[in-house]
């Protein structure tokens, strides 16, 4: 448990720290972990989050390639990111087959709608009627298929896209009765094998899938509580969905109340809500790509995102080139990029050479204060200080909570984990002076309680150059 503080009043037991103005780090295991909120019903997948990267198989996890037009956020998306959790709200009915005629019961890996499409194909060898092919066909495509005896049906396994329980491989005996002068005499007659009775090729359709969606911000307020991931977004959802809003303030609470130091980027919706906060990114325009594609400012949205996930607090994004882009849509001239920029807007800038770039990398914070000064607008400032907070809590809760003693000692010990951990932040050029002296481990006002002041410069990037040739 973390968070910000006012007074030292904290019940429970955890790191409350403030970020105020006056070898690499360890790395946060959230590095490259970008949750995206689906704004796309799939009809299919996981209810909930489906963990996405760039070598998934799209198709079985999401139920159509990652090319579907659909995707765009998505393919944006993962451009950026190491990983993407892919928020699906779907939820419903699986789509089943059973027939007497068959050794197995067939159901769809996941319910909705598309679980309809799967068809299972059943064909003998002609040259050797015990050599049975199974086939699992997702609308046109065939995407697995297995070889079995027909006397191994229980062999036949479950794969991607259909869950597959045996059944029984034989049909019921049958009893023949027969009528003589001496009664009726029973004979018992045994059941065929049931792939050995089928004809050389047969196809059936899985059936009865219904897609019954759960209301996306339900499950949204659950994974924010729960998954592990650094930066979130709504990337395709039309930039005036009160969607980004929800997420915007669910991020902020996150970040106050509880010390998780996660980030959003969302959409600039013109008019709108003013978002003001150094932990919210605003996307002010899209871009062309090299085919021609037009990506929006909700899709583009996307790909800051994930490319923020994966940024350290050792980078700065401004000037960092979007891969596949030749110009912006919208361009923006030079006095709508200075005023894009004073509102605290991510914009994308076509430059010479038919490539585009991140203007800046800012944050939404305009409103600056003692606490929040200007360079709190810098998102690496803010992925700093972001480091220094998660690593202080994540070693506290690991190493201190309940096994230190709080006495001279025990501080003593805290303050020089910190003072290494920040001359490691020093060697990497991440800050720009750290004395030990910059750090004071005191005893808090309760007896389980400590306070700690830490002075720290973060390192940014050059941005600007201001030069004069003189000609003599």
């Amino acid at each position: 448990m973390g968070g910000t503080w006012k007074t030292q009043n904290k019940r429970r037991p955890g790191a409350y720290i403030n970020t105020i103005g006056a070898a690499q780090p360890k790395q946060d295991s959230a590095l490259g972990r970008t949750l995206l909120i689906g704004n796309t019903q799939l009809n299919w997948g996981n209810k909930g989050i489906i963990e996405l990267n760039s070598n998934s198989d799209f198709k079985s996890l999401l139920g159509a390639p990652l090319q579907t037009p659909e995707f765009g956020a998505l393919r944006e998306t993962l451009k950026g990111a190491l990983t993407v959790l892919l928020l699906n709200n779907n939820d419903g009915t699986k789509a089943e087959l059973t027939n007497e005629a068959l050794p197995w019961k067939f159901s769809a890996k996941y319910p909705g709608t598309k679980g309809n499409d799967l068809r299972v194909s059943i064909v003998k060898d002609p040259n050797d009627l015990t050599r049975i092919t199974v086939s699992t066909i997702f609308g046109t495509e065939v995407v697995d298929q297995q070889v079995i005896r027909s006397t191994t049906a229980p062999g036949l396994v479950s794969n991607d896209y259909i869950d597959i329980e045996f059944v029984e491989d034989s049909s019921e005996p049958e009893v023949s009765v027969e009528t003589s002068e001496g009664g009726a005499d029973f004979k018992v007659i045994p059941g065929q094998n049931k792939l050995e009775s089928l004809s050389a090729s047969t196809t059936y359709d899985l059936a009865g899938g219904v897609t019954e969606p759960v209301e996306i911000t339900e499950l949204m307020n659950d994974v924010l509580e729960t998954e592990q991931f650094n930066v979130v977004t709504a990337a395709g959802f039309s930039p005036d969905n009160n969607i980004h809003q929800l997420l915007a303030q669910a991020v902020q609470r996150l970040r106050d109340d509880e010390g998780y130091k996660v980030r959003a980027v969302v959409p600039v919706y013109e008019g709108g809500y003013n978002y003001d906060y150094e932990g919210i990114s605003v996307v002010s325009n899209g871009v062309v790509l090299e085919d021609g594609t037009q990506i929006d400012v909700t899709t583009a949205t996307g790909y800051f995102a994930g490319i923020s996930s994966a940024t350290d607090s050792s980078q700065s994004l401004t000037y960092s080139e979007y891969p596949g882009a030749v110009s912006t849509y919208p361009s923006l001239n030079n006095e709508q990029t200075i005023k894009a920029l004073n509102n605290g807007w991510i914009v994308f800038t076509a430059k010479r050479g038919g490539r585009v770039v991140v203007e800046q990398d800012i944050n939404s914070l305009t409103t600056y204060s003692d606490d929040k000064p200007k360079d709190f607008s810098k998102n690496r400032v803010i992925r700093t200080l972001d480091d220094i907070a998660t690593d202080s809590e994540n070693v506290f809760e690991n190493m201190f909570i309940g096994k230190i003693n709080n006495d001279a000692t025990g501080r003593d010990l805290f303050k020089a984990n910190r003072v290494s951990y920040m001359q490691d932040l020093l060697k990497a050029n991440i800050i720009s002076y750290f004395d030990s002296d910059d750090i004071k481990v005191e005893a808090g006002n309760d007896k389980d309680s400590i306070l700690v002041n830490l002075a720290v410069t973060p390192v940014d990037s050059m941005e600007k150059l201001y030069m004069t040739i003189v000609v003599q």
